[in-house]
């Protein structure tokens, strides 16, 4: 993909009042822009959504082009902060009932 193309791109979601990085949108160009599309010619609006559904799934274990090795070790690593974040509300929770008087089970 050419400069000329980024930039047009970068202009458009700023049009938008997007403010992405530049080498964000180069990125995402490079490894997702969809087949048979040439962003030398029109672009419309459904780029902006295609660009924000790579960007929600990028640095997850479901960011297109990744090995299985790296989606196993970025589950792995959701899992441990989702086993911390309920430890965490369990801790609250008992806290809350302590504060109201209400007997454990």
């Amino acid at each position: 993909m050419n400069a000329l193309a980024v930039n047009k791109i970068f202009l458009f979601f700023h049009s938008y009042g997007l403010k992405y990085e530049r080498e964000l949108i180069e990125e995402w160009i490079n490894n997702d822009l969809r087949k048979g599309t040439d962003a030398s010619h029109q672009i419309s609006e459904d780029y902006i959504y295609w660009f924000n559904d790579w960007l929600r799934w990028k640095g997850t274990a479901y960011e297109a082009g990744i090995d299985d090795q790296t989606k196993i070790n970025r589950l792995h690593e959701e899992i441990c902060a989702l086993k911390k974040e309920i430890e965490n509300l369990q801790r609250e929770k008992e806290a809350l009932e302590e504060q109201l008087g209400i007997p454990p089970f």
